[in-house]
Parts: structure tokens; sequence; C-alpha cells
């Protein structure tokens, strides 16, 4: 009988750990923005420079510095898509040489992916 109440506490004492382990992991805060750029006809625009920005990143030091502006362009698809490690509130610019600007903002939630789409003109 020894050890059946010995294996009950050891089983017990384990699934104990198990679930304590689980509940410890960090929750991913990874926020996705993915940027959509488009004509005013609808179709869509690769080879766009897609910029975002926040006015609160002053430096590569400061504690923000993930939201100092990056750039990408937009694929053959007309998306750009960008990761940052928090929740934000973006400014969004977007440039073409032939078909012009267009600008927006974006609010970045936590571990979520936001799409906006983004209507250019010259």
């Amino acid at each position: 009988m020894h050890s059946a109440i010995r294996f009950s506490i050891i089983s017990f004492c384990t699934l104990l750990l198990v679930n304590t382990n689980y509940s410890c992991k960090k929750k991913d805060t990874t926020c996705t923005a993915v940027i959509k750029v488009v004509r005013q006809n609808g179709a869509i625009v690769s080879g766009a420079k897609v910029k975002m920005t926040s006015n609160f990143a002053l430096s590569t030091s400061d504690p923000l510095a993930d939201y100092l502006p990056d750039t990408k362009l937009t694929d053959a698809t007309g998306f750009a898509t960008f990761e940052f490690k928090l929740p934000a509130i973006l400014d969004i610019e977007v440039t073409h040489v032939a078909y012009g600007t267009g600008a927006d903002l974006i609010k970045l939630e936590e571990g979520e992916t936001v799409e906006k789409t983004i209507v250019i003109a010259q």
C-alpha cells in the first residue's frame, strides 16, 4: 500500500509541475502589420516604398527603438509585412515613383496580425 500512495503522490506532483510550466510561459506579444498598396482603380502596386514610423522612438538606444522607421517594398502581390515586439500606433507612409503617395495610421494589437489597405494617388 505504501507504493500505491507513493505513486499517487509522485503522479500528483508531476502533474502539478507540468501544469505550472505551461502557465508560466510568456505570451507572444509580436504584432504583425500587413500593408496592402493599391491604386485608386483597385490595381495592386508592387515596388511601392512602405515606411512605418512612430514619433515616440528617438534613437537606437531608446526602449522604443523597435518602432524606429522601418521601410520595405511591396512584393508582386502588393503586400509589405512588418513585425514589432509590442503594440503601438504607427504612421504609414507609402510612395511609388509612378503612382504617387498615400498615408494612414495603424493600431497594432498584442499578438495579432492587423491588415491595412493604403490607396495611393498622384
